[in-house]
């Protein structure tokens, strides 16, 4: 990986002859910057990026469209875009530009338009593409090609499961939405202070509410989310466990091996090392 500047790190640029079918142009993580600004004139290739914390705005078509975190967003090529981040509160997102005659058909497929945003998680998606492109060889890129094929695809239909597959349990419902918000805030600091002050009500509510519906307490299940995270990309990713412990906002490593370890009975790298055997 390499760094473009102090507010983005960059861990894939295509090196070599675009295949036609597949192509990844760069992907990279954009951190926190209020002078952050990317005019597309039209776009040259697609841009996914999903929005990790704070805030940012899509300029499109005479429109401004409001992005913030736990959103993801696509840019079709060739559409005439700005986007850029909120001042007052810079996004971090994490992106791929991407290309080719498999992107052509998927965004038809998934009838995604010029510009798309929605509110879903799809943050292991994206880490899984970008582990996959940094330890991308001439002698594998066709292998790891294939695999990315799959992880976007599975990607977009997250994206678009509820235009295809709609849920028939009520959003609206306060639990439900409390769980919504958990989910789209995995890889944030939450508490339930800041749920608390998110929905205007007590704690005691916000647990009483949730535990009546899902049988355990929103830390709980925010916990046991990050747990099945953490397992995912312990087994289908390099990352390390460092790292790891960190995006999932432990405050350090051994913290993170102590929460996993009560989850699971098994240290994280023991774990790692049992599903590779």
């Amino acid at each position: 990986m390499f760094f473009t500047d102090s507010n983005e790190k960059m861990i894939f640029a295509q090196n070599g002859n675009p295949n036609g079918m597949l192509d990844c142009i760069l992907a990279g993580v954009t951190y926190p910057n209020p002078e952050y600004r990317i005019a597309r004139l039209p776009s040259n290739e697609y841009v996914l990026e999903y929005v990790i914390s704070g805030s940012g705005h899509i300029e499109y078509g005479g429109d401004v469209i409001d992005v913030r975190a736990g959103m993801f967003y696509y840019i079709k090529k060739g559409a005439d875009v700005v986007y850029y981040a909120d001042p007052a509160d810079p996004y971090e997102k994490i992106w791929m530009n991407i290309d080719g005659i498999l992107v052509d058909r998927l965004t038809e497929l998934f009838m995604l338009g010029e510009v798309f945003t929605e509110e879903v998680n799809v943050m292991q998606q994206f880490l899984e593409i970008h582990d996959r492109l940094e330890h991308m060889t001439t002698a594998n890129s066709a292998d790891i090609c294939r695999q990315i094929s799959c992880i976007l695809y599975e990607m977009l239909m997250e994206v678009r499961k509820t235009e295809f597959f709609p849920d028939t349990q009520d959003k609206n419902a306060l639990d439900e939405r409390i769980r919504a918000y958990i989910d789209s805030n995995i890889y944030s600091d939450i508490s339930l202070d800041l749920m608390a002050e998110h929905f205007g009500i007590t704690k005691m509510h916000i647990i009483r509410v949730f535990k009546r519906k899902f049988g355990i307490t929103p830390m709980q299940y925010l916990i046991d989310k990050k747990i099945s995270v953490a397992k995912s990309l312990l087994c289908g990713t390099v990352m390390p466990i460092k790292e790891i412990a960190s995006l999932l906002r432990y405050s350090n490593t051994q913290h993170f091996s102590s929460s996993f370890k009560t989850a699971t009975g098994i240290t994280p790298n023991k774990y790692r090392q049992a599903k590779h055997e």
